[in-house]
């Protein structure tokens, strides 16, 4: 079983169906992530994210990815970043 953290994400400039569509295409490009439970409300994206087959996985694993994406992809402007 996929050891899943809890990802939340406070942006501004993003509207619900942006957020939901960054968060869907993020389980498209890293294959291995797997993501679920995503809520956008107002400047807030939240998700449960963890990778497939590794049982070590850690909150800075996950931030790492998310760092790497929205480098690539900068489709808001983030204020913070919580794994846990």
């Amino acid at each position: 079983m996929t050891k899943m953290y809890k990802v939340t994400i406070d942006a501004s400039g993003i509207s619900q169906e942006d957020g939901k569509v960054w968060v869907e295409e993020l389980g498209n490009i890293y294959a291995d992530m797997e993501i679920d439970n995503v809520s956008v409300s107002g400047n807030k994206i939240s998700f449960n994210a963890g990778f497939s087959g590794m049982d070590d996985t850690q909150p800075d694993d996950i931030k790492m990815r998310l760092d790497e994406y929205l480098t690539m992809n900068e489709a808001f402007q983030t204020k913070s970043i919580n794994v846990s």
